[in-house]
């Protein structure tokens, strides 16, 4: 599905000292989703916890399901309550930075996360990358999103045929991209 996930595999950042592979796995396991297996990152010379893994998936779409299923939830069993920071990883190891093309996505209701606005374009546009509702510090909606596209038509039938669509609770309003 995603091109920009190579070999089936997710980013996770914010990985603290006491989260090993098994607690990580557990915790997707807890939330519905089943890696295959979880890699924490050390240092090769002191071996210390880099802050981030890697969580390798069967298929790409389970990955990004995963990702946008789980992404800004509460881990389970962390303290203090540590929140999923998911994203592609792209095959050098590191987050994916593509641009693609986005939209920003208005008048979110508070309930709207990012696998609801992921799957309602995902379902009407293939070449759908990402869907992220931005958050304030607390972990709130702020009521807006963006999604990205791979593909620039699809952007752009997007912009002029899904204003106004009111499938996420209101009627949304969509801009281009900055």
């Amino acid at each position: 599905m995603s091109s920009n996930i190579i070999h089936c595999q997710l980013w996770m950042g914010g990985v603290e000292p006491y989260m090993t592979e098994g607690f990580i796995m557990t915790a997707f396991q807890r939330m519905g989703e089943n890696p295959l297996n979880v890699k924490v990152m050390r240092n090769k010379i002191t071996g210390e916890l880099c802050g981030y893994c890697f969580v390798h998936f069967e298929n790409d779409d389970e990955a990004i399901k995963a990702m946008h299923k789980l992404n800004g939830k509460f881990i389970p069993n962390t303290t203090p309550p540590t929140r999923f920071r998911l994203n592609n990883a792209t095959s050098s190891g590191r987050m994916s930075t593509s641009l693609g093309y986005s939209l920003w996505v208005g008048d979110l209701t508070p309930e709207v996360d990012d696998y609801q606005l992921y799957k309602t374009f995902a379902s009407r546009y293939e070449s759908i990358r990402t869907a992220k509702v931005v958050m304030d510090s607390v972990g709130y909606s702020k009521g807006y999103g963006f999604i990205r596209f791979a593909n620039e038509d699809e952007q752009k039938h997007c912009l002029a045929n899904m204003n106004g669509y009111k499938g996420l609770g209101t009627a949304l309003l969509i801009l281009r991209g900055l």
